[in-house]
């Protein structure tokens, strides 16, 4: 028995798959399914979403949000998703060092640097992960 993977995005649905395992990045860790997992909800941190599918392994970055598991299909609410294969390492560091730079001049500048950084450390995580 497998599982349906649904990956939905504010502008698209970005995945609708068949998978035999999930593995999803929760926000506190990550979170394997398989099939008839007990119905769940959780919140999502960024991270490396992996599918095991008949026709093999997928790797997505996907950036927050929500999941629901509930009779074999796993339904994905995420602000990004991004497959890894399009995650340029090199690129990212500069992101990285950009997001670094970002002047913290008030609570709101701070708020935005933190996030600029995290999305760009989850980001290079994910892409230089083997």
């Amino acid at each position: 028995m497998s599982l349906n993977c649904i990956v939905v995005t504010p502008a698209e649905t970005a995945v609708e798959t068949e998978a035999s395992s999930i593995t999803l990045p929760l926000f506190d860790g990550n979170k394997g399914v398989m099939s008839d997992h007990a119905p769940m909800i959780g919140r999502l941190g960024n991270g490396e979403l992996s599918l095991l599918g008949t026709e093999g392994p997928s790797r997505f970055y996907i950036e927050g949000g929500f999941v629901q598991v509930l009779d074999n299909t796993v339904s994905i609410l995420t602000n990004r998703v991004i497959e890894v294969s399009d995650l340029d390492a090199e690129s990212l560091q500069q992101e990285l060092k950009d997001a670094l730079a970002m002047p913290g001049n008030n609570d709101e500048d701070l708020d935005l640097r933190e996030r600029a950084v995290e999305t760009a450390r989850s980001q290079l995580r994910v892409a230089t992960k083997s």
